[in-house]
């Protein structure tokens, strides 16, 4: 009976392990790109601390652009958005601030209306997002990367899966 219920445990573990979301929180609808000596980037982190209060559905990513990784990140999503295209600046600097479909940068705005007008509408999307959902910026980039952990964790279950047969056999 001992042998019985362990492979049950084992078994439910692997089915845990391979479900997309049961171990994984869900994505950010925030992430933010901020540098550590930034004046703007701690005033950005004020506003979004204050945005996001009670906000019980909105998560929140922060990237050190010096963090291994955090460039790379930021520039397949710079490329994502099209911010060379679309708003003809080739690399933001921080902060930057993505929120569903939109992006933040003070290099996006004139001189005149850097601070309020873009806490204006990051305030609105952020709003938006939390009452109407919205998707993360990370599944734009995250979402191949994605799609190869869940076949690998898939396939690892079926192989514990039939491992756990052929002992049971035994």
């Amino acid at each position: 009976m001992s042998r019985r219920r362990a492979l049950i445990i084992v078994l439910a573990l692997l089915i845990a392990a391979s479900v997309p979301g049961l171990c994984v929180n869900d994505a950010a609808i925030i992430v933010v790109f901020y540098e550590s000596d930034c004046p703007r980037c701690l005033e950005i982190e004020e506003l979004l601390e204050i945005l996001t209060i009670g906000l019980a559905d909105t998560a929140v990513a922060r990237y050190e652009i010096h963090e291994p990784g955090a460039l790379q990140l930021l520039g397949r999503l710079e490329a994502e958005y099209g911010v060379e295209a679309e708003y003809g600046v080739e690399a933001l600097t921080p902060p930057i601030v993505f929120v569903g479909d939109l992006v933040f940068a003070s290099d996006l705005f004139s001189d005149d209306d850097t601070g309020q007008d873009m806490e204006r509408q990051m305030s609105d999307a952020i709003t938006r997002c939390e009452l109407l959902g919205c998707p993360s910026p990370l599944d734009r980039v995250l979402t191949q990367e994605s799609l190869r952990e869940d076949l690998l964790r898939g396939a690892l279950f079926v192989a514990a899966f039939l491992l756990l047969l052929l002992w049971q056999t035994l």
